[in-house]
């Protein structure tokens, strides 16, 4: 099976804590990252989790609050002092290039790699070799997009008795059926579904950023298998967030089960807790497949059928 791997890079809202930096998850899978936000000193959690500088990496940012973009440039620094090469794919409402170029400029920051800009707009924003990435539009207060990070299909399952009784040698031939293409034997042509069963869907990761629940949301994640959720204040708080355009983490829940996600992940929390257990406590009343995330913590992504 091929590793999904989520680690959450700084979990903490606007300030950070001695335990909690700003706002950074990274999504792995073989040789590809992505990284959803930036949040000031990511790239020391970077390395600090072993991700590494010369990945494949493909950056999203949901909005232009300080707190998930001062980061950025000094990732990219630190990059560059590292000899990277490989292209930077930077997804992001499309004021941030702008940021980016003159903070670059006036810091005389050279890259020694590309950077492709690629502004964020609802719908598919990004197809790579593994993974979809698609966007809709928050409900928070400026400009802000929340992602779903969709793994391309797998074929189906492959079936050698099928393809013994067909008459096809194991081998170059069964290769070709499993990744979906025709094969001629004596004059007959098999069809790969003859001997393959239907695609199998991969993995989705829904990342929220900051918001305010809401009915496009909850359609817009529907049937994630994990979703990570703006979860920064408390119910006795409620008023904060909703004058603030965050979300509690009671309602983090009752979105994750309005929209049937298999697992939901709590994050972004205020610091004025110092325990997130009662944000916990409250979410999982709702909905009970719920963890708190913190920094460092690594969670595997699970095929739909296991």
């Amino acid at each position: 099976m091929v590793k999904l791997t989520v680690t959450f890079l700084g979990t903490s809202s606007a300030a950070p804590s001695k335990s909690r930096g700003l706002p950074a998850v990274a999504i792995q899978r073989e040789g590809d990252l992505l990284i959803m936000d930036c949040g000031e000193g990511v790239q020391r959690q970077v390395l600090e989790q072993g991700l590494g500088l010369n990945r494949d990496t493909t950056i999203l940012i949901t909005h232009l609050h300080g707190d998930h973009v001062t980061g950025l440039l000094g990732l990219l620094q630190t990059m560059s002092l590292a000899q990277r090469r490989k292209e930077v794919v930077l997804v992001a409402p499309p004021a941030l290039f702008d940021w980016l170029r003159l903070t670059s400029e006036l810091l005389h920051i050279g890259l020694t790699f590309q950077i492709r800009f690629v502004p964020a707009k609802r719908g598919l924003v990004l197809r790579t070799q593994h993974f979809d990435v698609t966007a809709t539009r928050a409900d928070h207060s400026i400009e802000a997009f929340c992602y779903i990070v969709r793994e391309h299909d797998r074929p189906g399952v492959f079936f050698p008795e099928k393809a013994r009784a067909l008459g096809v040698p194991e081998g170059k031939l069964w290769s070709r059926l499993q990744g979906g293409r025709k094969v001629t034997i004596g004059g007959r042509t098999i069809a790969p579904g003859l001997v393959v069963g239907r695609r199998r869907p991969g993995r989705t990761i829904g990342y929220s950023g900051d918001t305010r629940p809401s009915k496009r949301l909850s359609k817009f994640f529907f049937g994630v298998d994990l979703l990570i959720f703006d979860s920064t204040f408390a119910s006795k708080d409620s008023d904060k967030a909703l004058e603030r355009k965050h979300s509690t983490a009671r309602e983090a829940a009752a979105l994750a089960k309005e929209c049937h996600a298999k697992k939901l992940v709590l994050t972004h929390f205020s610091a004025r807790y110092k325990n997130v257990g009662n944000l916990v406590k409250e979410a999982k009343a709702v909905f009970p497949a719920t963890t708190a995330a913190a920094d460092g913590l690594s969670i595997q992504v699970d095929y739909p059928e296991e």
